[in-house]
C-alpha cells in the first residue's frame, strides 16, 4: 500500500526560505541605514510614528544643549572615557586642534653643491643632458 508522507514540500520550505531570507535582509539595510523599517512600517500600519522617533524628539527637548566641542573626562565602572556628556566626576578636557600631517621640510641647499663645478664636471652634466 501507498503511504503519503507528511510534513513540508519542496516548494513550501522554498518559500519559507525565501521569506526569512527577505525579512534577513530587510533587517541588515535598516541597521546599515541607522534606521528601523520594521517599526517605520508598523507606525504606516497603525498610523502613528514609530516610538523611537518620538521618544528621541521627547528627549532633545528634555536635555538642554551642552556647549558643542566640550569634552569631559570620567571614570565609568573604573574605565577612563572621554565624552560630551555631562558626568558627576567629570573634569573638562581641552582639545588640541591639530593641523593634520605637515610636509615634510626642504632641506637646505649643500654648500658643496653651489661651489663652481669644475671644466670636466660641466661636460659630463652637458653630455647627460
Amino acid at each position: 500500500m501507498l503511504h503519503r508522507q507528511r510534513g513540508l514540500g519542496l516548494i513550501q520550505v522554498a518559500i519559507i526560505m525565501a521569506s526569512l531570507a527577505a525579512i534577513a535582509m530587510a533587517f541588515l539595510m535598516s541597521a546599515r541605514h541607522e534606521r528601523n523599517f520594521f517599526a517605520e512600517g508598523l507606525g504606516k500600519l497603525t498610523g502613528k510614528a514609530p516610538a523611537s522617533a518620538s521618544a528621541s524628539a521627547s528627549a532633545a527637548l528634555a536635555v538642554p544643549a551642552a556647549p558643542a566641542g566640550v569634552l569631559r573626562k570620567c571614570v565609568i565602572d573604573g574605565k577612563t572615557v572621554l565624552s560630551d556628556v555631562d558626568c558627576k566626576d567629570g573634569k573638562v578636557v581641552k582639545a588640541i586642534d591639530t593641523r593634520g600631517i605637515e610636509a615634510p621640510k626642504v632641506p637646505k641647499p649643500d654648500p658643496a653643491d653651489a661651489a663652481p663645478q669644475s671644466a670636466t664636471d660641466k661636460m659630463i652634466e652637458k653630455a647627460t643632458r
